[in-house]
């Protein structure tokens, strides 16, 4: 708790800091400026691309025969996406709070919900690099004379991180299309160590049922699996419309295609990465460096931009705490 503390603390600071830096007075203008209704909108995309990820992961409960409300997964997701901003861990941190949370409140096996939180950890990985590829081509393109001149650093990276990326969702593809059991592997590998062998062993059996389950799944539930897969890819789209709304409804200017494609490809670059909560610092300075990239000044209106992810952000952890604590306590008193 001290080290979240911590964390929490440093993020605000920081933030503060870059808000100094573009000015306070000109952030508070373009925040005001920007209204409720942007603000809201952003959060509808939000709570969308919660309601997706829940939506997803209700697909692939039902071949399995878990019969687990809807608003129980949404508040699963909400509590893990809590987890992935504290951490900080943009992708892996929050998937144990959601196994934590279904099993717990809903009195599951935990290796049968990790299995399913598995298979849609692979879907929403292969749909978010397809997605992030498509963009990185989009914005290669289009600035192609600054990322590959001025630039070159973060054009050829931008292009590396796209290709190991695609490398990646070919061997999770591979990995469902062939049955084969990498987490398994890892496992087992780890367990022949002696040091780690009182932990590791009694695991190796658990995953590999839990893998089982996602190979089955994957191989026998064509429809579940497109459902899933369809949602998650959508969510992407979800969180891509998010600059777009804010700088329409708040800013009263519009972003191209190959603007959205940069924005979303920086951002989520800088939240792979992140040291801090909601990558506070690197995310903010990130992108306004981005928009100096576009020829876009309007420094102060990406501030509010940022400010604005950043309101979001601290209603889910809050939200997601409290949930998570209700939980606990149930859990608790139960024992008891």
């Amino acid at each position: 708790m001290i080290h979240v503390a911590i964390l929490l603390a440093v993020s605000v600071g920081l933030v503060v800091a870059v808000v100094a830096f573009v000015g306070f007075e000109n952030t508070a203008e373009a925040v005001q400026h920007a209204g409720v209704g942007s603000f809201a909108v952003v959060g509808f995309l939000t709570v969308l691309f919660l309601a997706l990820q829940a939506w997803a992961w209700a697909s692939l409960n039902r071949p399995i025969e878990h019969h687990v409300p809807y608003h129980t997964l949404f508040e699963a997701v909400l509590v893990g996406l809590a987890g992935n901003i504290i951490t900080p861990s943009s992708y892996l941190g929050g998937e144990p709070l959601k196994v934590l949370y279904v099993s717990k409140s809903r009195g599951l096996p935990g290796a049968e919900v990790t299995g399913s939180v598995v298979l849609s950890k692979y879907f929403e990985a292969i749909s978010f690099i397809i997605f992030f590829s498509f963009s990185t081509v989009v914005a290669a393109v289009a600035y192609r004379r600054q990322l590959f001149g001025d630039y070159f650093a973060i054009g050829s990276t931008m292009l590396v991180v796209a290709g190991m990326f695609i490398a990646l969702a070919g061997t999770l593809w591979l990995a469902l299309a062939n049955r084969w059991r990498p987490l398994t592997a890892l496992v087992e590998m780890l367990a022949r160590w002696r040091v780690l062998r009182r932990v590791f062993a009694p695991l190796a059996e658990r995953t590999r049922a839990m893998e089982d389950q996602v190979s089955r799944v994957f191989h026998e539930e064509g429809t579940a699996s497109r459902h899933a897969f369809l949602a998650l890819l959508l969510g992407h789209v979800a969180i891509f419309a998010k600059p777009a709304a804010f700088f329409y409804f708040g800013a009263g200017f519009g972003l191209s295609l190959a603007e959205l494609c940069l924005i979303f490809v920086a951002g989520q670059a800088l939240l792979a990465l992140q040291l801090t909560p909601s990558g506070a610092g690197t995310l903010d300075s990130g992108l306004i460096g981005v928009f100096t990239l576009m020829g876009i000044d309007r420094v102060p209106e990406c501030m509010a931009f940022l400010l604005c992810l950043r309101f979001w952000d601290a209603l889910i952890v809050i939200t997601g705490v409290t949930l998570g604590a209700r939980v606990g306590a149930r859990v608790f008193s139960n024992h008891n």
